[in-house]
C-alpha cells in the first residue's frame, strides 16, 4: 500500500493526514492521526489515535479521491494537491510499499518504496 503523509494542525493540535492506495484491496484510504488530547464531537467513532479513518465509514472501501477531499473539507483540513496527484498515480500504477512525505508548498520526498 502507498502512504502519503502531510503534517499540519487542527484546532491548534498537530495532526498527520495519511492518504493512500491499498494495492491488495484495490481502494483508496484516508486516516487523520491526532494526539489523544484532541477530541472532536463531529466524529461518530471515538478513537484516541484517529480523528478520522475510512474504516469508520459504513462502506469503508468504495470511495474515490473526491470523497476524501470532501471529508477533509468537512474537517477544514487543507492538504497539498500533490498528495491527491501522487495517490492517483499510485492507483494507476498499482503501487505498493511507497511512503511519501508532502510539504505545504506541494513538494514531496519519497521516504521508501
Amino acid at each position: 500500500m502507498s502512504q502519503h503523509y502531510f503534517e499540519t494542525s487542527h484546532k491548534g493540535f498537530p495532526i498527520t493526514v495519511i492518504l493512500g492506495w491499498d494495492r491488495p484491496m484495490q481502494h483508496f484510504f484516508l486516516l487523520i492521526r491526532k494526539p489523544a488530547e484532541l477530541e472532536d464531537d463531529t466524529i461518530e467513532v471515538l478513537d484516541e489515535n484517529f480523528l478520522y479513518s475510512n474504516l469508520y465509514e459504513a462502506d469503508p472501501f468504495g470511495h474515490d479521491l473526491d470523497y476524501y477531499r470532501a471529508v477533509l473539507r468537512r474537517f477544514r483540513i487543507s492538504v497539498p494537491e500533490s498528495m491527491f496527484n501522487q495517490v492517483q498515480i499510485d492507483a494507476v500504477m498499482n503501487a505498493g510499499n511507497r511512503f511519501v512525505k508532502h510539504t505545504a508548498d506541494g513538494a514531496y520526498s519519497v521516504l521508501g518504496s
